[in-house]
């Protein structure tokens, strides 16, 4: 599991390493043909409906004669929903975006199409699945943020580890279902050593809130000085907002991902394809980076992103361990899991 772990890490090195010219897009005419016919592409995700509604626009002039559709389902009620229409033989949706764990589970299920996109290799290896059922769109980079009129830069922890320092007491945020952040620590220092690291930081009276967003706020408000885990592109956006609020990340930083996988069944495969070949372009990539987002194609990085950063990529395939994780959080912070 280390070798691994260490392999993912050299990826996302590689990744960041720099930019493969693109290409025009190669699907080929037969494709396109089929898809005239089918006359649309339906697809099921969250996010940002802003982001998505420029997606669709920008595929549809592409591809004008084709209707993309979005039915906007955050990921839990996205894995219920579309494994339940796949059992009932009930096929809506031709594409699914959703994070790395869900992505993994709906492929263990057999509910993916494998379909290797010409655009998959621009991605790097560790971003994307290898059989070639999944391919990552963009990166969530966590890191800790803090309120700059309350803490400098120079005060800031520069390890995990130091949060454990009494001066913290009482100053720490972090969200009560951050989950990502939980499991790739426990990696990075070893189950038994992570364990003992989250029960001695429960006992610093780490304030639990619930959502990153509302989390953020009260670090820009001054209410917590510092979060101990909250994604960058969103203190970004409060900075530029002129919010006192600044993010410090600790190598090797953790991120996840946001992955599109084409439904088995899909009922417009050929519209799916070429939807797929245009998340993956450097078009459809740079949607998601004018919003403030990290690509997760090679060569293409946002303002604000490190060059240079090491990084540690959340493994898709223990999302079926999920629960197993949840409910260790929910012991150590003593919180209650969501219903």
């Amino acid at each position: 599991m280390l070798r691994k772990r260490a392999v993912l890490v050299v990826l996302a090195a590689i990744w960041m390493a720099g930019f493969i010219p693109g290409e025009p897009l190669a699907s080929s005419p037969e494709i396109i043909e089929r898809a005239k016919r089918e006359g649309e592409v339906i697809w099921y995700g969250g996010g940002s409906g802003e982001i998505d509604e420029a997606i669709n626009k920008g595929f549809m002039r592409k591809y004008p004669f084709i209707q993309a559709k979005k039915f906007r389902i955050q990921s839990q009620k996205l894995l219920v929903r579309f494994e339940a229409e796949s059992r009932a033989g009930k096929h809506i949706a031709d594409i699914v975006r959703t994070t790395d764990w869900y992505i993994d589970i709906f492929k263990k299920k057999g509910l993916l199409m494998k379909y290797e996109s010409p655009e998959r290799k621009y991605y790097p290896d560790g971003l994307r699945d290898p059989d070639g059922y999944y391919t990552a769109l963009y990166i969530f980079l966590h890191v800790m943020a803090y309120n700059t009129r309350l803490i400098s830069k120079e005060e800031v922890p520069r390890s995990y580890d130091d949060l454990l320092d009494p001066k913290w007491k009482g100053k720490l945020g972090l969200e009560d279902a951050a989950y990502v952040w939980f499991v790739n620590l426990l990696k990075l220092k070893g189950e038994k050593q992570g364990l003992e690291f989250m029960k001695g930081l429960a006992r610093q009276d780490v304030s639990l809130r619930s959502g990153s967003t509302l989390l953020g706020n009260l670090v820009a408000a001054g209410e917590i000085p510092l979060a101990i885990d909250l994604y960058a592109y969103q203190v970004e956006r409060a900075k530029k907002s002129g919010a006192p609020i600044d993010w410090l990340a600790v190598e090797p930083a953790i991120v996840h991902t946001v992955l599109g996988g084409i439904n088995k069944n899909a009922p417009h495969p050929n519209a799916a394809k070429l939807f797929m070949d245009y998340l993956l372009s450097e078009d459809g990539q740079k949607i998601y980076l004018s919003e403030g987002n990290q690509p997760a194609r090679k060569g293409i990085y946002a303002p604000w992103f490190p060059k240079g950063l090491k990084l540690y990529v959340n493994s898709p395939e223990i999302g079926d361990k999920f629960g197993d994780y949840q409910r260790q959080f929910h012991e150590i912070f003593s919180t209650k899991p969501p219903n």
